[in-house]
């Protein structure tokens, strides 16, 4: 019997998490389609088997760490409606699925289960001819192909968010001191920071061929000539793999944290700009104030800046992960920051954050890059909590006021795969940068 490839199942679940959220049972249903995203991360990207109602009341529906589930029941409340959605979702539009996912009662941890087989029927000759051919088309395509169908519903979810979040009439407060300093020096009142969302199938591209793109081919295209000769040397369809180069792909888990971004820009009087990292230039990154997200690989917007930075991430092909490696450790530990499984089945889960100038020294970049949606959350949750800026402040520049602007720096941080608390979440790597 055939051995069951574990990365390519996790593939054809992220792509079902994907249909699910672009159907017509989510696609309007914003605060529903937050949630079902969350979860679903959680599970694929942390290995979650239990995600609890307080979790993601803080994560999901923005309430405080210690809020009282008892009398707000707003998560049980959308759990109720989501499951209700999966189940018209899989008896309808997804009734030829051959996986389904449910959320049980008591735990809020998607399962993915095959669908019960129905009793075969008699059938045409004609139609088991048709069937059989969907099976044997299926099974030419290669394994790792839904990884591109997982990158999400970039622009339709980039879109219905926008729209969702320009409903919001209410002010939203000023954060705490330490927190809206911080804030101020990405968002500052009147200037528009850019917010550049990687070009994740570019990132999955250069995993799979395991050779960089440079920031100077990204930019005048000129990697789209090379495609055929590198593809060919790592045994992969030329034609696809161009054709993949050329969609307009974003990770959901940076669309998810647009909200909290954009919340954050808001709470100091500041403006943001959308970018998509094909769309960026040179010009940009040197007048503005800019906030990138991803790693080196998807978002090549990281590499001019990279000089500075001691800090890299590096795609382990075996285990389908990338990790960080800091450049300053001897080369026998600069693998130790390797994804961990925790003895409850959970992962131990890295974030970077680096604070630099811009190219022309003239405003300042944030570059947010994580192994997964969890450890990306719990990055900002970092940098939006007063206690760990205020010990941040206070190892980079103890003399300073908490009014002064931090100085530049660079940080990895430790974040447990059921841990997005702020506080729980250890800094493990700490330097400043000169300007």
């Amino acid at each position: 019997m055939a051995k069951t490839n574990p990365q390519a199942v996790k593939d054809c679940k992220r792509v079902l998490v994907s249909q699910l959220a672009t159907s017509t049972y989510l696609s309007r249903a914003s605060r529903l389609r937050e949630m079902f995203m969350y979860v679903s991360s959680r599970v694929l990207d942390d290995a979650a088997d239990e995600i609890h109602e307080q979790e993601i009341g803080q994560e999901v529906f923005g309430r405080p760490a210690d809020y009282d589930t008892a009398a707000d029941n707003i998560v049980r409340v959308h759990a109720s409606m989501l499951r209700k959605r999966l189940n018209q979702y899989f008896e309808n539009e997804g009734s030829q699925e051959p996986m389904i996912i449910e959320i049980p009662r008591g735990n809020y941890a998607p399962v993915f289960r095959e669908r019960p087989k129905k009793p075969v029927e008699p059938q045409s000759l004609q139609s088991l001819s048709a069937a059989t051919m969907r099976t044997q088309a299926r099974a030419r395509i290669p394994l790792w192909v839904p990884t591109v169908f997982a990158i999400l519903f970039a622009a339709t979810s980039i879109v219905l968010y926008a729209y969702s979040r320009s409903l919001m009439k209410s002010a939203t407060p000023r954060p705490s001191p330490a927190v809206a300093e911080f804030w101020s020096q990405l968002f500052p009142i009147g200037k528009p920071t850019d917010i550049v969302l990687s070009d994740a199938s570019l990132g999955i591209v250069q995993d799979r061929l395991d050779q960089p793109i440079s920031l100077t081919e990204y930019f005048d295209r000129s990697y789209l000539n090379s495609v055929d000769a590198r593809a060919g040397a790592a045994k992969l369809d030329p034609a696809f793999m161009k054709a993949l180069l050329l969609k307009r792909e974003v990770n959901y888990g940076e669309v998810a944290l647009l909200a909290r971004i954009t919340d954050l820009a808001r709470s100091v009087q500041g403006e943001t700009k959308v970018r998509f990292a094909r769309d960026y230039s040179f010009r940009d990154l040197k007048a503005d104030n800019a906030l990138l997200l991803g790693s080196g690989a998807s978002d090549p917007w990281i590499e001019p800046l990279q000089n500075r930075m001691t800090m890299r991430w590096k795609f382990d092909a075996a285990s389908g992960t990338t990790y960080p490696v800091d450049l300053k450790a001897p080369p026998t530990d600069q693998g130790k920051y390797h994804e961990l499984t925790l003895p409850d089945g959970s992962h131990e889960g890295y974030a970077t954050i680096s604070l630099l100038p811009n190219l022309n020294n003239t405003g300042n970049v944030l570059v947010v890059s994580g192994t997964g949606g969890t450890a990306m959350n719990a990055a900002l949750d970092f940098l939006c909590d007063e206690h760990s800026l205020s010990e941040l402040r206070a190892q980079l520049a103890p003399k300073t006021p908490v009014t002064a602007q931090l100085p530049y720096f660079e940080l990895l941080i430790r974040a447990g795969g059921r841990n997005t608390l702020p506080h729980n979440s250890g800094i493990v790597v700490l330097r400043r940068i000169l300007p």
